[in-house]
């Protein structure tokens, strides 16, 4: 979980965040009330620690914001002047406890108690009635880098055109499916969102499950069958792996964004359709159409307002904030108590090059959920290619390249990490002697 101490004191933010981090949270730090504010709707943190005499904000106005609907926070008020009106304005205003300096830390670890097992309750209790209504994604649209606020004002802009076909292009397992559903449940559409992989079908199936079929109309079709534009309605039909569409296809589905209708395979009538179309693919369509493998009519049809999904390495620090979302939620469906990323891990995840973009990051967080013992992930619980990548990759501004003796210095200590600082161990796990490593190690410290 996160944790977000906003207080002008450093000696508060010291000692609280000590705490925090001993119980598995992941601790930012303001010392001013617009700092704090920026954290918290950047960091989304479930628990917010609020001075109430912060400077630039007072803690009464900064309180209302942290409690919104936007961030969410269960706050706890902490002052060094405790008045009986003071706190009761605190809990009208939305404060869950309010807590005199110097704060009594017993008392404080049994509140924390309370609070992190009822917010336990509140996910689980989510998570279940997520399933039940068959509502649980894989990822979540989650970022506020440059790219992803562009993505998110398109689907603002085409969630009140409900007409408009979509084309949502990006590398695979950047998230274009759960740009998709965004769009259509802003949209507000009375009707389901169907789906159907355009790589997945034969030529033939393809046009029977798009448009269904009448009885009799092939060899198999023993019955009338309703087609997915049909079972939309009004609501939606996503098309994935879009480039994949045989061209015959192409022109039939065309012509429904044109008429609105179509007929069912082996039928004479025409059928309305108001489903709106959405279309996904990581190929280039513009190539595709000078190679004539994708029809240009059809490609300027649904090339309106296209939306472009970023890879996931060009969206800087929504790296942390997606593999914190699902920590946070893994950890939840493993049974796991909160659990956060050690320092040197982060700066891993942040500097890797995600060739699977969201889809991977997933990946790692759950394996490293599930090789690690306590409930601090370190860099040790990511795959090897992780490590190597924050060794050989410079940092954002840095123009030099690491030496031999910056790669020996990581991977000791790498290896100190991994025996949980048990220098015989580490000494044997790197084939030197004990000596050797005390040696290395006053290098490390110096």
């Amino acid at each position: 979980m996160r944790a977000l101490i906003i207080d002008d004191e450093p000696g508060v933010r010291i000692s609280l965040g000590h705490l925090l981090r001993r119980r598995g949270y992941e601790v930012y730090e303001a010392a001013t009330g617009e700092a704090g504010l920026l954290a918290a709707r950047r960091h989304l943190p479930e628990v917010v620690f609020l001075d109430q005499y912060i400077p630039g904000m007072c803690g009464d106005s900064l309180l209302p914001l942290l409690v919104s609907p936007e961030v969410g926070s269960c706050v706890m008020m902490i002052t060094g002047h405790v008045e009986i009106d003071q706190a009761v304005r605190a809990m009208k205003l939305g404060a869950e406890y309010f807590f005199p300096k110097p704060i009594d830390i017993k008392h404080l670890c049994i509140i924390l108690d309370g609070v992190e097992e009822r917010l336990r309750q509140k996910y689980e209790s989510d998570h279940y009635r997520q399933l039940a209504g068959g509502e649980v994604r894989g990822n979540s649209l989650i970022g506020d880098s440059p790219a992803m606020l562009k993505v998110q004002r398109l689907i603002s802009l085409l969630s009140r055109n409900v007409s408009t076909p979509v084309l949502i292009t990006g590398d695979s397992g950047s998230g274009k499916e759960l740009v998709a559903r965004a769009i259509h449940e802003q949209s507000g559409v009375i009707g389901p969102m169907v789906e159907i992989n355009s790589a997945s079908l034969s030529e033939s199936l393809l046009e029977s499950e798009l448009f269904g079929h009448e009885k009799g109309a092939f060899t198999d079709a023993s019955r009338c069958k309703r087609g997915l534009f049909e079972v939309a309605g009004n609501g939606t039909i996503f098309f994935d792996e879009l480039a994949e569409m045989p061209l015959s296809v192409q022109a039939k589905l065309l012509k429904v964004l044109d008429t609105r209708s179509f007929r069912r395979v082996g039928g004479v009538e025409d059928i309305s359709s108001n489903a709106r179309f959405i279309g996904a693919t990581n190929r280039n369509i513009s190539d595709l159409v000078k190679k004539g493998l994708f029809r240009e009519d059809l490609y300027f049809r649904i090339n309106v307002l296209p939306i472009t999904l970023p890879p996931l390495r060009e969206r800087g620090d929504d790296v942390l904030l997606l593999a914190n979302h699902f920590l946070f939620r893994l950890a939840a469906e493993m049974g796991r108590g909160p659990m956060s990323f050690a320092a040197e891990c982060a700066d891993s995840l942040r500097q890797y090059g995600w060739p699977g973009n969201v889809r991977e990051l997933r990946n790692v967080v759950e394996r490293a959920i599930i090789v690690t013992e306590g409930n601090i992930i370190n860099s040790a619980s990511l795959p090897t290619e992780f490590r190597r990548s924050r060794l050989m990759v410079p940092a954002a501004g840095q123009s030099s390249f690491p030496t031999l003796q910056d790669v020996e210095d990581e991977h000791i200590r790498l290896a100190l990490q991994y025996t949980g600082n048990n220098h015989s161990r580490t000494a044997s796990l790197l084939g030197i002697s004990r000596s050797t490593l005390h040696l290395k190690m006053k290098r490390l410290k110096s």
